[in-house]
């Protein structure tokens, strides 16, 4: 019953919050944490006790060794500040790796070890997999980096970092914070008024409604196609086209209640998605999906990689004989590095890898061949731009869905060798898809296409609900209310393991 416990122990938070001195707020947050993650995965508690307290190590670690470098460089000559210098930023580069080393290395264990024993024949050993262990390692992985690298200071107080790094709502599915961004919000959470509860309210309904009315209902069909063997090209169009339509709502719909509930305690998380289908290039696409873990990858891997001394050697080397070259080719690489790594987080069976490399590859090409990213210059080249980059994304989606790399090419070479093969309504309630859901899915989507174009016209669309008078406003949200009460697909919806997310 994980989306029921997480709303319960989120509106508890927020009442309390309410009631309680704003310098104290934090407290309520920290126990609601704990609580909400011992009520969810004690058994995996050490490992984010572990997370924590390594972390506060090694920032308070990078924290001394550079107070005692400035007072040792207050009184030496340009040499010696030169050497102290380069002395403490090799012992913060060795504290970094070593922090990392733990906790990724904890993670890729718990992540890893039994699909590799798996993929070599071996018994599995059934390792626990912690609740939002992905999330917590690369949000303090992010932190450490950033306290290293002078972007912020070391946290001092252990229990404002705990809160940082176990902040429930996020906990799930992301998203990945910055210390800059959350730590601040989490010290002194805001007052919320009405109006802002409202606002919250209705993201939490609406995400609701994204997960157990399309996801949910579109998920049965998918599993029966992805998971069955062959039913010709035009099942198997239909399914990578409804997997699109649940995944986007499965995940954003996650994201839309993590950020609504956020909202309800004062806390403003950043945004995760930004109406993804509405790209116009598979990189557009890539800025507008998983926005924070695509700003953690594009800070913490990419640059870096770019800008390594290998890569600005090549370039140098490469600017004597092509100067768009020498610029691009850094920036390709570091785009299949950062997609290979993109898949392997999502698993280490080569499906994963194979679209990892598919979109990095394409991004690659993309800024080789290219000279810019242009925008499009009339609507019906954008319309074209836009279903481009939706045939693109969907191709890859095989990949992701698919048990393993020959099924997703076999699905693949199958739309064209057996389109011709008869669809009928029996067949499609067979797989899971009835007429009536069939309805229910058409005008969700329509719903939800209407909502997305307007966000993505920059209309606040909750702005504009939450300012329509008492009647109409609480007749839309009884309205929503009971569109998931009747439509929703209950049961599995309350399962964290039914969040296609959170198994990564």
């Amino acid at each position: 019953m994980l989306v029921p416990q997480l709303i319960a122990v989120g509106i508890a938070a927020a009442l309390l919050l309410r009631i309680c001195p704003r310098s104290f707020r934090w407290i309520i947050l920290l126990v609601a944490n704990l609580g909400f993650y011992a009520m969810r995965s004690l058994s995996g508690l050490p490992f984010l006790l572990i997370t924590i307290c390594s972390t506060y190590a090694g920032g308070q670690m990078i924290r001394r060794f550079r107070e005692t470098a400035d007072q040792a460089k207050a009184g030496g000559d340009r040499e010696e500040r030169r050497r102290i210098k380069k002395q403490t930023e090799r012992r913060c580069r060795g504290v970094v790796f070593a922090v990392l080393l733990i906790n990724f290395g904890i993670l890729a264990v718990l992540k890893y070890l039994d699909e590799i024993l798996g993929l070599v024949g071996s018994e599995p050993l059934g390792l626990l997999h912690p609740l939002g262990i992905s999330f917590y390692t690369f949000q303090s992985a992010g932190y450490l980096l950033d306290v290293a690298g002078g972007k912020c200071k070391a946290e001092r107080n252990i229990l404002r970092l705990a809160l940082f790094l176990s902040y429930f709502p996020q906990l799930i599915q992301g998203p990945i914070s910055r210390s800059a961004q959350l730590l601040p919000q989490l010290a002194e959470p805001e007052t919320v008024s009405f109006e802002g509860m409202l606002k919250a309210f209705l993201r939490i309904l609406w995400g609701l409604a994204k997960k157990l009315i399309l996801a949910d209902r579109a998920m049965p069909f998918v599993n029966a196609v992805f998971d069955g063997g062959q039913y010709g090209g035009k099942i198997t169009v239909l399914a990578v086209l409804l997997y699109s339509l649940q995944q986007y709502c499965d995940f954003s719909g996650g994201i839309d209640m993590v950020l609504g509930l956020s909202e309800l305690m004062g806390v403003r998380l950043s945004e995760n998605f930004r109406q993804p289908y509405f790209a116009v290039t598979l990189a557009d696409f890539w800025r507008r999906w998983h926005i924070s873990l695509g700003n953690w990858m594009r800070d913490y891997v990419f640059y870096p990689f770019a800008l390594s001394k290998p890569m600005t050697a090549l370039s140098k080397k490469l600017k004597k004989w092509n100067v768009r070259l020498s610029r691009a080719l850094p920036a390709a690489l570091g785009n299949i590095l950062v997609f290979f790594l993109v898949g392997l987080w999502h698993g280490a069976t080569a499906n994963y890898i194979l679209w990892g490399l598919y979109n990095g590859i394409i991004l690659a090409l993309s800024t080789l061949i290219f000279r810019q990213e242009g925008r499009p210059t009339s609507p019906f080249t954008h319309l074209l731009c836009v279903l481009r980059t939706f045939v693109i994304v969907n191709i890859g989606w095989f990949f992701d869905r698919a048990d393993s790399a020959r099924t997703a090419f076999g699905m693949i070479a199958g739309i064209f060798t057996t389109w011709g093969n008869p669809v009928h309504a029996g067949l499609l309630s067979e797989l899971g898809l009835s007429p009536a859901d069939g309805g229910v899915l058409i005008c969700g989507t329509l719903l939800l296409f209407v909502v997305s174009l307007l966000l993505e016209r920059g209309v606040q669309v909750r702005e504009k609900l939450v300012a329509f008078s008492f009647p109409i406003r609480w007749l839309m949200f009884l309205l929503l209310i009971f569109s998931v009460l009747i439509f929703g697909i209950w049961g599995s919806g309350f399962n964290e393991a039914s969040f296609l997310y959170y198994k990564f």
